[in-house]
């Protein structure tokens, strides 16, 4: 026990000296990773009108081209995490991301700007799995989900970015049919947002190497043999853990996705108001909300951990999900924008999830195969997050209420659904994770 103490002591000097610098830099390219990601949805009707492309093929742009390489390339990027230098990893991946958003601004048809969208995927896809297993070898248990928790924040700031001074941009840019950009020439408006909001992730791809490379901690004895065969060993020893932390993070994921999508449309279908207000409403619920949410959630679960409470990553967010029960579902009830706004932003307090679900992962797997389970469990939740979120929504809307002006209700209905399925699947999960963390142990 004296030896653990000594080892915990040792990680928490390391996690204040290297480990918070690390994260600070993360946090800015995972806002940046999000800013890029995030700015197409604010260009949907200029590009459609430059390109000459349907709904069908905005859709494709917005969502597969970059869900589905990000989700593909993520296994053999998580693969890679595990066996090279994470920091590479990274400026790999920012390169690649930036080259391809930027590279979006030059596109000159639907192909171009899909290959464009391919490639911000792809880049992405090696941020997550090396920043949490970065992350994880810096910081001791107790401390994770608070570290975790901060570098995720950048998903928020950088929608909330997106949405609010890329929309900034497009007002300022105005009615212009094209615009001059230094060393490029006249561009058309939506091409110079791709242009500028890419290119800074060129610069700071090399903040990756500002960062100290921690050795991997937690090996087995003899370091492991990091064979595909001891990972699958692995996840079928704890398979009811990973099931239920997956499917019900996922299942939180796509209440995320569902609400972040199709609330905008509420509030101009239902109160009326114009694309420009809903942009700085959303964005300040989003960091009123969400930021100070998610740094609640790790705080908290970090300190139930240290007092023994080996399943408190999964308890936290079991017992959360009352308040989408009942102030997310509510919320769709009201008649003034304003409660509305405020009962977002309270939803927004609990739905930050991303930190902890994979703090808890980092805990109980061993370090040489980190990357490739971060990369199974980011696979599920975006795609159950990104491909079926929003869809819930809609079919509630076309095939319950077949009412489009009803979207409102089919948000509630959708969190009233999914909000207990993922309550249930967290509880199961939590015998499960206490006996992973007592089997972590006998190797850590």
């Amino acid at each position: 026990m004296a030896q653990d103490s000594t080892v915990s002591d040792g990680r928490a000097r390391v996690a204040g000296l290297t480990g918070w610098p690390a994260v600070a830099i993360l946090l800015v390219l995972c806002t940046v990773s999000f800013l890029d990601r995030q700015v197409i949805s604010l260009m949907v009707d200029p590009i459609r009108s430059d390109l000459g492309i349907t709904d069908f093929q905005i859709s494709l742009l917005h969502g597969l081209a970059f869900g589905a390489f990000y989700a593909i390339f993520g296994f053999p990027i998580g693969w890679l995490v595990d066996r090279v230098s994470r920091r590479w990893v990274i400026f790999g991946g920012v390169t690649i991301w930036s080259l391809a958003a930027s590279a979006c601004g030059f596109a000159q048809n639907w192909l171009q700007l899909f290959v464009g969208r391919l490639g911000v995927g792809a880049g992405e896809a090696a941020l997550s799995p090396a920043a949490y297993s970065l992350i994880a070898d810096m910081f001791p248990p107790r401390r994770l989900a608070l570290a975790i928790a901060v570098f995720a924040l950048g998903a928020t700031i950088g929608t909330a970015v997106a949405v609010a001074v890329g929309g900034w941009i497009i007002t300022a840019i105005g009615d212009a049919a094209f615009v001059r950009l230094p060393l490029i020439g006249d561009v058309r408006p939506w091409q110079a947002v791709f242009i500028v909001t890419g290119l800074p992730g060129l610069v700071l791809a090399f903040a990756a190497f500002a960062m100290h490379e921690p050795r991997r901690r937690d090996l087995p004895a003899g370091g492991g043999k990091r064979s595909f065969a001891e990972l699958v060993a692995f996840l079928r020893s704890h398979w009811r853990l990973f099931a239920c932390h997956f499917v019900g993070f996922g299942c939180l994921s796509m209440i995320g996705y569902g609400v972040g999508a199709w609330t905008p449309s509420y509030l101009i279908r239902h109160f009326g108001w114009i694309p420009g207000n809903v942009g700085g409403a959303l964005a300040l619920v989003l960091l009123l909300g969400a930021i100070p949410g998610g740094l609640f959630s790790g705080f908290m679960v970090d300190r139930m951990f240290a007092a023994g409470r080996k399943d408190a990553h999964l308890r936290y967010f079991a017992f959360a999900m009352v308040v989408p029960l009942t102030i997310g579902v509510g919320a769709f009830f009201v008649d003034d924008a304003i409660i509305f706004l405020v009962l977002m932003a309270l939803l927004q307090f609990v739905l930050p999830f991303s930190g902890v679900a994979s703090a808890a992962l980092q805990i109980v797997t061993p370090s040489h195969m980190r990357g490739q389970v971060s990369a199974l469990y980011l696979f599920v939740f975006n795609m159950m997050g990104l491909g079926l979120g929003p869809l819930v929504v809609a079919m509630f809307t076309d095939f319950v209420f077949k009412d489009a002006a009803a979207v409102g209700y089919a948000i509630a209905a959708s969190v009233a659904l999914l909000a207990p399925i993922a309550a249930l699947l967290l509880a199961l999960g939590m015998k499960p994770l206490r006996e992973a963390v007592d089997a972590a142990k006998a190797w850590s």
